[in-house]
């Protein structure tokens, strides 16, 4: 099985603008007659910086092809994985940018996804695209919090079930889904319920991210927690109450003697 490039950047070999080309060859000439319709293999998805050039024949996907005998790593790779993630990154850095902070962007190697570092507020936003177990999840969680006071993880679809994990544990997760070039955050509480929300709508904080909805989510938590905690304590003074009681002998009818008395 042949595979194919199919992504690409149109900001300069180490630039963060990705595209995905289209399945249809129609589309895909479209996208090659815009102006500035320059492309390259982003070195800072991993590849090797070079040009590249938009492939599109009559019978065959279109595809992104390297110039010359290039050694790269998407060299027989679609390169989706990285380029998602590079998607992810300039999305997240264009709304920090927009508040006012200078974030720093690290690739954690094997992990599907990005760390976020922001400095100036103590915090700092995990991207998890990948499926990750429940011991990783811990040990990145604890590596990061060791780092900065506060910790905000985003949690791709394919990454569901860590999602589940921090929200029965912290009363609130939160998804992330791309949106044309911009993000939406799903804020998720305990009672099931997801609220969407532009990534525009929230700030990053020194308590980590403030989306609309979050109070909310957290406030069901906690009221969630003390019913649990007022329904063991009843339990437990029923439980205390039953053996305190003096046990009463059940009364038994006299039974006939074998023989007359």
């Amino acid at each position: 099985m042949v595979i194919e490039l199919r992504w690409a950047v149109t900001d300069g070999p180490a630039g963060t603008a990705a595209v995905a080309l289209p399945e249809d060859g129609t589309a895909a000439r479209v996208l090659g007659l815009r102006p500035g319709s320059d492309f390259w293999c982003s070195r800072e998805a991993g590849g090797c910086g070079g040009r590249l050039v938009l492939e599109v024949r009559d019978g065959a996907r279109p595809r992104f092809r390297h110039t010359g005998e290039v050694p790269c790593a998407f060299a027989a790779s679609d390169a989706g994985p990285a380029y998602e993630s590079l998607r992810h990154r300039r999305a997240l850095g264009a709304w920090l940018a927009a508040e006012g902070l200078r974030p720093r962007f690290e690739e954690v190697p094997g992990s599907g996804g990005l760390l976020v570092v922001v400095p100036e507020v103590g915090s700092a936003v995990v991207v998890q695209l990948a499926p990750v177990g429940d011991t990783a999840w811990r040990e990145r969680d604890d590596r990061c919090r060791r780092r900065v006071r506060h910790v905000t993880w985003l949690y791709g679809p394919a990454a569901e079930a860590a999602g589940d994990t921090e929200l029965a544990v912290r009363g609130v997760a939160y998804a992330v889904r791309r949106h044309g070039t911009g993000l939406l955050v799903g804020v998720r509480d305990v009672g099931g319920g997801t609220r969407w929300v532009r990534l525009s709508a929230c700030r990053l904080t020194a308590d980590g991210l403030e989306a609309p909805g979050t109070a909310e989510a957290r406030a069901l938590h906690a009221r969630r927690a003390a019913d649990r905690h007022e329904a063991a304590r009843r339990a437990a003074r029923w439980a205390e109450r039953g053996a305190q009681r003096p046990r009463v002998r059940p009364e038994t009818a006299d039974l006939p003697l074998p023989f007359p008395a």
